[in-house]
């Protein structure tokens, strides 16, 4: 475990910083003719080098190893390179990266197969099944029905307001705050939702009161409301159901 640690340090160490913002763009403008795509690949060898060194294994072995990686790393790199520059494909590239290094250390850790299915299976428990199925209910199905809920407000207010702004934000704060609720609610930390209302209350009250409009008041607290309420519903009856799976 030791070695994998090291390995993802390295990683995330040439890969955010020591890698200046300069050889990302000549990369994604001359691809493969890109000096900063080889300097990467050069920083990223010297990085796993060292890991290796700091691991005492074997010559053979550690050559072996830095070749497939750090040579996987920038073929990876050189395919985003043609691909649109936006979240996905930036989290396609540290997943194939991480899964790399992750299949290296199982061959250089001498794990058979059954060892790799018995990891994964203690992995795959009960207990994390209900906190990813939570996590799911909380973002796209519960904004479809917070959407649904407030439709008929929603279109009131569409056709008496013009500032709309920004495309989807809205969407997304209330994942990333049902999502944070809930986790809360996993560590117990419920004084911690309380936080997340506060401050959601303190960035939309300048809004709500330069605008004096009692119905947009009345829509964004029942939206709020209605977001805590699930993300409340749901964490906490995600923690019953694993008291309960404990139990039987």
């Amino acid at each position: 475990m030791e070695l994998l640690m090291l390995l993802l340090t390295a990683h995330f160490i040439g890969d955010f910083y020591a890698q200046p913002k300069s050889w990302v763009e000549c990369r994604n403008t001359n691809h493969y003719k890109s000096k900063g795509l080889w300097k990467h690949f050069l920083v990223h060898i010297l990085l796993y080098l060292t890991v290796f060194l700091m691991a005492e294994s074997t010559l053979d072995k550690a050559l072996t190893a830095v070749a497939i990686i750090s040579i996987s790393h920038v073929l990876t790199d050189l395919w985003k390179s043609y691909r649109t520059n936006n979240l996905f494909y930036f989290l396609i590239d540290q997943l194939i990266h991480i899964l790399l290094i992750v299949i290296v250390w199982i061959y250089l850790s001498g794990f058979t197969f059954d060892q790799v299915v018995s990891f994964t299976q203690n992995f795959i428990t009960t207990k994390h099944l209900i906190i990813a199925i939570a996590y799911i209910l909380v973002c796209k199905p519960a904004s479809v029905v917070i959407s649904l809920a407030l439709k008929k407000h929603t279109d009131s207010l569409n056709t008496e307001t013009t500032n709309s702004g920004l495309a989807s934000a809205g969407t997304w704060i209330g994942y990333l705050e049902r999502c944070l609720a809930i986790s809360f609610i996993f560590m117990g930390q419920f004084a911690g939702i309380g936080f997340l209302v506060a401050t959601k209350t303190i960035f939309r009250f300048g809004d709500l009161t330069k605008n004096n409009d009692m119905k947009l008041t009345e829509y964004m607290m029942l939206g709020t409301l209605l977001s805590y309420a699930i993300a409340l519903l749901i964490g906490w009856n995600s923690l019953l159901i694993y008291k309960a799976s404990l139990g039987s």
